[in-house]
Formats: C-alpha cells, sequence, structure tokens
C-alpha cells in the first residue's frame, strides 16, 4: 500500500470556475483533480464553493464524505453549516444540498478512490446502479472535550466522523486516535494546528493511511476544531 499523500493547505490547491446548468461552483482541488476518475485509485479531494441555489439530488460511484467548511445551506431536509458532515456509500442518492445566499456554501469532498461528474436522478435511474446504502448528516461540538474524540457517527460498514477540539498546545495522543481506525481525513475547520515541521490554517487537509500519524498534532490557537472521517474497514 502506498503511503498517504502529505497535508495540503488553502494556498496549495488549484481553483477554477465551473459554470454549470444549476450555476456557479468554485472547485479548488486539494489532491487529484475534480473532473479525473480515470485514475485506478488514490486519494481525492477537493473544496466545492457552490455559489448556485441548488444541486439537484444525485450520487457517486465510490463512497465519500463531505465536510463543510464555510456558508450555510440545507441537504436535503438537514440545516447544514460550518462543521456539518455527511457521508453516503456508493451508488447512494442524496441531496439536494442548498446554498442560502449570498455567501453560498463551501464545503470539501473527500473519497479514498476517484470519480468525475455526478449522477443526477432521476434520469440516471435507468443505469439500475443505485443501491439503499447507508448515509449520514451530523455536526461537529466545538464544545467538546479537548484532545479527546468525540464519535459523531458510525455506519454498520465502519465509516466514521469524529470532531476533535484542542487547546493551545494540547495534542493528539495515541490513546485518543485508538478507536478512529482506518483510512481518512483530518480537517482543519477552525484554528490552526502544528503537524510536523508544518503550520496548518484552517481549510487545511491531511490525508492519512493510519490515524496514528496524527499523534502529536497540536493545537496553535486558542480554540482548534477538526474532523476526522475515516472510510468503511467491511465491505458491503
Amino acid at each position: 500500500m502506498t503511503s498517504a499523500p502529505t497535508a495540503v493547505t488553502p494556498a496549495q490547491s488549484r481553483t477554477i470556475l465551473r459554470t454549470t446548468e444549476s450555476g456557479d461552483f468554485l472547485m479548488s482541488d486539494y489532491l487529484g483533480e475534480h473532473s479525473d476518475g480515470s485514475a485506478t485509485g488514490g486519494f481525492q479531494a477537493y473544496l466545492v464553493g457552490q455559489k448556485a441555489e441548488k444541486l439537484r439530488p444525485h450520487y457517486h460511484e465510490v463512497d465519500q464524505f463531505q465536510v463543510v467548511l464555510d456558508g450555510a445551506g440545507r441537504l436535503g431536509r438537514h440545516a447544514i453549516g460550518a462543521g456539518t458532515v455527511h457521508y453516503s456509500d456508493a451508488y447512494t442518492v442524496y441531496g439536494p444540498i442548498f446554498a442560502d445566499a449570498p455567501e453560498g456554501l463551501s464545503y470539501f469532498t473527500l473519497r479514498l478512490d476517484p470519480a468525475a461528474g455526478l449522477n443526477y436522478m432521476p434520469e440516471s435511474r435507468v443505469k439500475g446502479e443505485t443501491r439503499a446504502g447507508e448515509h449520514f448528516t451530523c455536526a461537529i461540538d466545538a464544545a467538546g472535550e479537548t484532545g479527546k474524540l468525540n464519535l459523531l457517527a458510525r455506519t454498520r460498514r465502519g465509516a466514521s466522523a469524529f470532531g476533535v477540539a484542542l487547546d493551545f498546545g494540547g495534542a493528539l495522543t495515541a490513546d485518543a486516535l485508538a478507536e478512529c481506525v482506518g483510512r481518512g481525513y483530518a480537517v482543519v475547520l477552525g484554528g490552526s494546528v502544528a503537524f510536523g515541521d508544518r503550520t496548518l490554517p484552517s481549510g487545511s487537509l491531511i490525508p492519512f493511511e493510519s490515524a496514528v500519524a496524527l499523534e502529536g498534532l497540536s493545537g496553535q490557537s486558542d480554540h482548534t476544531n477538526l474532523a476526522l472521517v475515516v472510510f468503511a474497514t467491511l465491505s458491503g
């Protein structure tokens, strides 16, 4: 298994404007390219700046997490905002996603395997690929106990979302990370962290093959909040 890519900051991302039938989207590639699903494997992560009022219900061919960084809106019946985490199994329909004007909605799309495009419903139903897979929507609790992983949601196959709060200088320990099993991402939602020899601001991503790689990550702000998302370890 190849090692995970290194952490990526907002300044290292590559942004383009995509104008669609739904409206405008700012697409910032962090790992891989959002429009390229040809690779056979590898982390794929990008930030969607949704200016369009509505993105119709759709599905993707891979498991994915979405983590809201800024703005407000709705995902289906759920009000969403900074710190909201959404997970969906492959081929599981979700949405629509509504973005509140005028600021819109910014959210990460995080995958272990690349995919490109959206399979809009109902017209994609003719493909016969949709499944009644698992999905969840939850929110980070910024008031959680510092230095601990707060389990927000977990599917039967093991896809999990955690919230983490750190004080200045507070660090993640191996004991705290023990229940975070699998491959995934850490998302810096607020504040900044020290990781290795780098300082990572809000909006940074840290992909990992094992959460033990995050041991020693420390807060560099009075209030630092992170989301940790881990993909399923069991087959469907």
